[in-house]
């Protein structure tokens, strides 16, 4: 099935009240702010994602949001109770972390047996299901793993865990190619299937676009954009303008313009909150012998209206 598909059926799953609300949250450390007066809601049932470049606060957030860090002001509150030292709250809450050493020492077997004692929803038959595709040896130490079979060995547990939200930091960091696959169309059927709630964050913008339903941009520990995916793309327009005898003077210092790019006299254009009948005023006064309006993808968004950087990896 489709990614899209799937998205439409996660429809099911909403309600009224959000699942997770962070209400005017600052945290800093040794004196310095690293999240300034965040405020986000995220509904049952969807999955959430949260990008920014690295040393944003992304993961400081995470782990606000898990209980892990107190905040300074405001707080993080799940189906309205508050998160932090609390329990039987945080017990519905999963945690893939950027890093997952859990016991060094233990083999993954005493692991699975581990967290079956702390979670009381815990499915055994969920990790031999999941296993099958990951395909992890349950004899072998963690501190044998690499980075992105600890990745693997972190989401079958916390899947396995049959948590109400699962919070996911870089999960697909040095996993390959299939597994990635798996371990979302995996995901996707919980959120069908349960009514699982994700937040996920992620360096490959084109991977979150293709599963998350909504979006948060962060900037220096700051929210610059929050909403559905298809409205944060909405912010921005790309089109391709035609010149017969070259680009005419003024054209590429328009309002708006905050990029371009040309192959001869074929100009890529993007636009920051440009209207139709805007559209219609450049091409009446610039008089293109074609124009065409391109797809945007949510790199594209990123890079150019909230300062972003094109990721390498």
């Amino acid at each position: 099935m489709k990614f899209e598909k799937m998205r439409a059926k996660r429809e099911l799953y909403r309600m009224e009240a959000y699942m997770l609300e962070i209400k005017n949250l600052s945290k800093g450390y040794d004196g310095r702010e690293v999240l300034h007066q965040l405020n986000m809601k995220v509904e049952r049932g969807e999955i959430h994602g949260l990008i920014g470049e690295n040393g944003c606060g992304k993961t400081t957030l995470m782990k606000c949001i898990t209980g892990i860090f107190k905040p300074e002001t405001g707080e993080v509150t799940f189906e309205g109770e508050p998160v932090f030292e609390n329990p039987s709250v945080k017990a519905r809450i999963g945690y893939v972390a950027d890093d997952n050493p859990y016991f060094p020492r233990y083999r993954l077997g005493k692991m699975v047996t581990f967290f079956g004692r702390i979670y009381p929803d815990f499915d055994v038959e969920k990790i031999k299901y999941m296993n099958e595709v990951f395909k992890l040896d349950m004899n072998r130490r963690v501190s044998e793993l690499s980075k992105g079979q600890k990745m693997r060995l972190a989401f079958m547990l916390n899947n396995a865990a049959n948590t109400e939200l699962l919070v996911m930091d870089e999960p697909t960091a040095g996993v390959d190619a299939v597994a990635k696959k798996e371990l979302f169309e995996m995901l996707i059927r919980e959120v069908e299937n349960r009514g699982l709630t994700v937040l996920i964050t992620s360096h490959n913008l084109l991977e979150l676009e293709k599963v998350c339903d909504s979006m948060t941009i962060m900037k220096a520990g700051r929210i610059t954009a929050d909403n559905q995916i298809d409205e944060v793309k909405g912010e921005v327009r790309k089109f391709n303008f035609v010149f017969a005898d070259g680009v005419p003077d003024g054209f590429l210092s328009q309002q708006g313009m905050v990029h371009y790019s040309n192959v001869g006299n074929i100009y890529t254009v993007i636009f920051r909150d440009k209207e139709d009948a805007e559209i219609e005023g450049i091409k009446e006064m610039y008089h293109p012998v074609y124009t065409e309006e391109l797809s945007v993808d949510l790199e594209e968004v990123f890079i150019y209206t909230h300062g972003g950087e094109r990721d390498e990896k």
